[in-house]
C-alpha cells in the first residue's frame, strides 16, 4: 500500500515516521527536505490508494483554508475513484465537507473515501471518516504512531475538539478575570478562595490573567464567527472575549490608582515597565493582545513606557510607541507590570523595584513583597482577620 503526503512548509513530516504504509511526498517545488522518497510528478495521485493533506490552515493567527482548498483542486481530477483522501490539519467544522466539494463537486465518486484527524493531546489522536470504509483506512494508517485512538461518529464533530478546548480555557479565564475585579471592590482574595472552590471534584476554576495564548484567542473568535456564518447567537464568547480584552484596561486603572494613592504621581509624569507580551514561543498576531493594549493605552496618554520581552522584535514594540528594555532596566520604571509567567518574573527582586509593581497573574509571593507597594488581580491584600 502506498501512500502519498502532500505537506507544506510548515508540515513535520518526521511525525509521520510510522504511518503503516509506504510513504511518498509530494513535492512539486523541490523545496522539502525529507528522508522519504519525494516525487514532483501530479501522476502519482492516480495510483496511489491514500493522500493525506497537511496544509496549514492557520496563518496569521487566524484560519484560512486558500492553501488546502487549492491543494484539494489540484487533485480532484487525478485520484482514483476509491482512493483515501485524509485531511490532517486543523479547521473550523464543515471544512472538510467543503473541501469534499472541491474534490468531488458532482459526486462522481461514490466509492471516495474521506476521513480526518486531529491531536487533541500530545498522545490522542481522534480520527473521523464519511463511512466505515473511510474509518477503517485511516484507523489502519494511524495505528502504529504510538497514539491513543479515538473515534467519533462525524467529521464535523472531530474538527470541533480542538475550538472547544481552546474556547473552554477563554470562558474560564473570563469567569476569573470577571469576578478578580469584582473581588477588589469586595475586598476578596479570590486566589485563596478559588484554591479551596477547586477542592470540589467538579470544579476547575483557573486563576485570572490576561489571554496571552494566540490559540485560545484564535479560536474563541472562531466560535463567534462560525455563529455569524449560522446565523445562530454567540452572546458566551463574545463576552468572553470582551471580558478578557477589558484586563488590560483594568491593569491600567490599577496602576494609576495605585502610583496616585501611594507615590501621589499622575500617570503623565510616570514611567511604566510591562514585563510579557506572549505566551507563545513568538508573537503571531497583534490582534487580541492584552499586553500590547495596555501598551497602546498608557502611550495615548503620554505615559513613558518600556517593554520587556526576548520574544518580541524591537521593531515591532516601538511601533507601539514603546521602548525595548532589559530586565535591569524594568527596575528603574516607577511601576512594573508583569503580564505573563516565566521564572524570571517569579524571580523579581523586591528591593529592586523603586516604586510600585502589578502582577496581572498571581505568581508573586504576597508575603516576599510585603515591605513593597504590590497588589495582584484578584488578590486583595488584607491582614489577617480584617474586614473592610
Amino acid at each position: 500500500m502506498k501512500t502519498v503526503i502532500y505537506p507544506d512548509k510548515d508540515t513535520d513530516l518526521s511525525k509521520y515516521e510510522y504511518i503503516n504504509s509506504e510513504i511518498i511526498i509530494y513535492d512539486k517545488t523541490g523545496s522539502i527536505d525529507t528522508t522519504f522518497n519525494k516525487t514532483d510528478s501530479e501522476d502519482i495521485f492516480s495510483s496511489v490508494e491514500n493522500i493525506i493533506l497537511t496544509q496549514n490552515c492557520i496563518k496569521d493567527g487566524a484560519y484560512d483554508i486558500k492553501a488546502l482548498k487549492e491543494a484539494c483542486g489540484n487533485i480532484s481530477d487525478k485520484i482514483r475513484g476509491d482512493a483515501l483522501i485524509v485531511f490532517d490539519t486543523l479547521v473550523p467544522p464543515r471544512t472538510v465537507f467543503k473541501m469534499s466539494k472541491v474534490i468531488d463537486e458532482y459526486d462522481l465518486m461514490p466509492e471516495l473515501n474521506i476521513a480526518y484527524t486531529s491531536l487533541i493531546k500530545e498522545d490522542t489522536r481522534v480520527i473521523a471518516g464519511i463511512n466505515e470504509s473511510s474509518l477503517d483506512k485511516v484507523r489502519q494508517l494511524y495505528e502504529n504512531q504510538n497514539e491513543d485512538i479515538k473515534e467519533v461518529k462525524h467529521i464535523q464533530t472531530a474538527e470541533i475538539i480542538p475550538i472547544l478546548q481552546n474556547t473552554y480555557k477563554d470562558t474560564l479565564i473570563a469567569l476569573s478575570n470577571q469576578i478578580a475585579i469584582l473581588s477588589e471592590a469586595l475586598t476578596v482574595d479570590l486566589i485563596e478562595a478559588i484554591d479551596l472552590a477547586n477542592l470540589k471534584e467538579d470544579i476547575h476554576l483557573l486563576n485570572p490573567q490576561p489571554v496571552l495564548n494566540q490559540e485560545i484567542i484564535r479560536d474563541s473568535n472562531e466560535i463567534v464567527d462560525l455563529a455569524n456564518e449560522y446565523g445562530e447567537a454567540s452572546q458566551l464568547s463574545e463576552t468572553t472575549r470582551s471580558t478578557n480584552n477589558y484586563v488590560p484596561y483594568h491593569m491600567a486603572y490599577m496602576a494609576e490608582k495605585e502610583l496616585f494613592l501611594k507615590e501621589h504621581l499622575a500617570m503623565f509624569e510616570t514611567t511604566v515597565a510591562i514585563l510579557g507580551v506572549t505566551n507563545d514561543d513568538e508573537l503571531i498576531t497583534q490582534s487580541d493582545n492584552a499586553s500590547l493594549i495596555l501598551i497602546d493605552d498608557f502611550v495615548q496618554r503620554d505615559v513613558e513606557v518600556g517593554v520587556h520581552d526576548d520574544k518580541v522584535t524591537k521593531e515591532i514594540i516601538e511601533s507601539h510607541g514603546a521602548k525595548k528594555i532589559t530586565m535591569e532596566e524594568a527596575y528603574d520604571a516607577d511601576c512594573i507590570i508583569v503580564m505573563t509567567d516565566t521564572e524570571e518574573y517569579r524571580n523579581i527582586d523586591p528591593e529592586k523595584v523603586q516604586k510600585v509593581i502589578i502582577t496581572a497573574l498571581p505568581i508573586l509571593d504576597p508575603e516576599k513583597f510585603k515591605d513593597v507597594e504590590f497588589s495582584s488581580v484578584g488578590q486583595y491584600r488584607l491582614k489577617e482577620g480584617e474586614m473592610l
